[in-house]
C-alpha cells in the first residue's frame, strides 16, 4: 500500500467518515422508528372488539412496507382455531383464506407458528410473496400476520423484517391485554347480573359514604332507581332521619376498625314509610386505606 492508495488518502478517509456518519444516523433513525412503532394509542380497556388494534397495526406496518394485502388471523379463545380477523383491502379476504388453507394443507403454516421471526413463501400462482409472522406473547400464540406483495418487488431487508416483528410483538401484547380486559368486563357483568337477582339491597359507597351503586332490589325496598342516583345520595339517606347521627357514628367506628359490622337500624322508603332493618357492611381496604364500603340492607328478622 502507498500513500497514494485512495483507501488511505484524504478523499478516501473523508468518504469512509461520511459512510460511518450515514450509518450512525440511519441507526438512530431506526431506533427512533422502533420506539414509535410500538406505541399503540388505542384505549384497550374500552374496546369491545380487537379490530381497532388490528387497524392500528396495519397503519404502523404501512409506515414500513406497502403490502398489497395485509391480513390478521386471530386464535379463537374457545376453539383455538385461527380465524380471519381483519383483511385490508377487505375484498381480498377470500383469496387470503384460500392461500392459508393451502399453507395448512402443505404443512407450511404450522412451522410459521413456531418461528419467532417472519418467513416468506410464494402464493399458489407464484405471483406474490407472502410474509408470515406469528403474533405471540411470552405466554401464548395470539394469531398470525400475513402480508402479500408482488413477486416483482424487492425482498424485505433484515432491518425491515425486524421492525415488522417488533410491531407484531406489540400488537400481540395489546391483543392479550384486550382479552384480559374483556374477561374482566365479562366477570363484572356476570357479578352484576347475580347481584341484581338478590331480594335485598346491595350497595357500594365511596370513603365519604356517597353511594356509587345499588342493585335492583333498592327500587322495591327504598323506591330508588339504581340507574338514576342523585350525585350526592349517601348511605345515610337510606335511613330514617332520627337514626342518622347514631348510625353515622357507628359506621365511622367500623371504618376506623376496618372490620365488617352488622347494625340494627330503622330504614326509610322514599315515600317516608319506615321499617326495621339490619345494615351489614364491610370496609373496602386497599394497601391499608379504606376506599369505600360494601354491604347489604336486609329486613330485621323480628319484623
Amino acid at each position: 500500500m502507498t500513500s497514494n492508495d485512495p483507501t488511505f488518502g484524504s478523499a478516501g478517509l473523508h468518504a469512509r467518515l461520511r459512510h460511518l456518519e450515514d450509518q450512525a444516523r440511519f441507526t438512530l433513525d431506526v431506533l427512533d422508528m422502533a420506539f414509535n412503532l410500538g406505541d399503540f394509542q388505542t384505549c384497550i380497556n374500552r374496546l369491545e372488539e380487537p379490530s381497532a388494534l388490528l387497524d392500528e397495526a396495519v397503519a404502523r406496518i404501512g409506515e414500513l412496507v406497502q403490502f398489497s394485502v395485509t391480513a390478521f388471523y386471530l386464535v379463537d379463545e374457545h376453539t383455538s382455531d385461527f380465524v380471519l380477523g381483519l383483511c385490508r383491502p377487505s375484498e381480498e379476504g377470500p383469496a387470503i383464506e384460500r392461500e392459508v388453507e393451502r399453507l395448512i394443507e402443505t404443512g407450511v403454516f404450522a412451522p410459521a407458528v413456531r418461528e419467532n421471526r417472519p418467513i416468506t413463501v410464494y402464493s399458489s400462482d407464484n405471483s406474490h410473496r407472502l410474509v408470515l409472522s406469528v403474533l405471540a406473547t411470552t405466554s401464548r400464540v395470539r394469531g398470525m400476520f400475513i402480508g402479500a406483495m408482488p413477486r416483482t418487488e424487492k425482498n424485505l431487508s433484515g432491518i425491515l423484517l425486524s421492525l415488522l416483528s417488533l410491531i407484531l410483538k406489540h400488537c400481540a401484547n395489546a391483543i392479550e391485554s384486550f382479552e384480559l380486559y374483556r374477561l374482566l368486563r365479562e366477570h363484572e357483568r356476570r357479578q352484576r347480573e347475580f347481584i341484581d337477582t338478590l331480594s335485598v339491597t346491595v350497595f357500594e359507597t365511596d370513603p365519604a359514604g356517597v353511594l356509587r351503586s345499588l342493585n335492583r332490589a333498592a327500587a322495591a325496598q327504598f323506591g330508588m332507581d339504581p340507574a338514576a342516583l342523585p350525585p350526592a345520595a349517601g348511605l345515610l339517606d337510606l335511613l330514617a332521619p332520627d337514626e342518622r347521627p347514631r348510625m353515622a357514628a357507628a359506621i365511622a367506628e367500623a371504618l376506623r376498625n376496618g372490620q365488617p359490622a352488622s347494625l340494627a337500624c330503622t330504614a326509610m322508603h322514599t315515600s317516608g314509610a319506615t321499617f326495621p332493618a339490619v345494615l351489614h357492611l364491610a370496609p373496602c381496604m386497599h394497601e391499608g386505606l379504606c376506599t369505600g364500603l360494601r354491604g347489604v340492607v336486609g329486613r330485621h328478622p323480628t319484623e
